[in-house]
């Protein structure tokens, strides 16, 4: 699928199909799923608690790349991702913030 957005269409259309998208994607038409990674019996819901503390064993980071030359051009906008209130936006729609 190209998309988060096709893949939740998809799954949500098509009974017994399963995809992967983050958090800030899931909605009411899907069911996501718990997973067991030690296979001890002990399954994990995906939400932000356990994608924060890692016990959610399908994570990735996401991460800002620029080149050093647009440093000064992007700072305020880096500033503001880590800061409190760029954190709690960062909540809002759906991401796993960094503090």
């Amino acid at each position: 699928m190209p998309a988060s957005c096709a893949i939740i269409q998809s799954v949500g259309e098509n009974k017994g199909a399963v995809g992967y998208v983050g958090l800030a994607y899931l909605e009411n038409t899907i069911k996501p799923l718990c997973i067991s990674f030690n296979q001890k019996n002990r399954f994990v819901a995906p939400s932000m608690a356990t994608a924060k503390d890692k016990s959610y064993p399908i994570i990735r980071p996401l991460h800002y790349y620029y080149l050093a030359s647009n440093e000064a051009n992007l700072k305020p906008f880096i500033d503001f991702v880590l800061s409190a209130a760029g954190q709690k936006d960062v909540r809002e729609i759906g991401y796993v913030p960094l503090k």
